[in-house]
């Protein structure tokens, strides 16, 4: 249970509300994030973007990459010379987290995304408490390879 200021209910807790019962700002703790992340071999990433699912405006994203994909790529031929146009790497499966504790979460073939009131990691886990009430877990370790 987190106190009236808003202190940090666990050192496991990511995303947590501050106040009584849980009625206060979202708090967060993206550096445990990151080191949650270095330790399970993911990628730690922050950007920038519009995400049009989840705001009109630019927002800060804080993303764990638990596998990545390779896109495009060509070889080009002109006079007998030939050109290889680089292939671009990008997350293929990824948990991105907006400032506003908006969680969008891409796996092999299901992409949704959720407003997270709670946002707690359990060894390679990531639970989570909605905004409506419900709970769900992630086991990351499916992400990071295919089955």
């Amino acid at each position: 249970m987190s106190s009236i200021f808003g202190s940090k209910p666990s050192e496991a807790h990511v995303i947590w509300r501050s106040g009584r019962d849980d009625s206060g700002t979202k708090r967060f703790d993206f550096e445990y994030l990151e080191l949650w992340a270095a330790h399970f071999g993911a990628d730690y990433e922050e950007w920038e973007r519009v995400d049009h699912e989840r705001a009109d405006e630019s927002r800060h994203q804080h993303v764990c990459v638990f596998a990545r994909t390779e896109r495009g790529g060509a070889e080009v031929s002109l006079g007998g010379e030939s050109w290889s146009m680089g292939t671009v790497e990008k997350p293929r499966t990824f948990v991105e987290i907006d400032e506003a504790g908006l969680l969008r979460l891409r796996g092999w073939s299901t992409e949704t995304t959720l407003d997270v009131d709670e946002l707690v990691v359990d060894g390679a886990t990531l639970k989570f408490r909605t905004a409506g009430g419900e709970t769900k877990s992630v086991d990351t370790r499916k992400l990071s390879r295919r089955e």
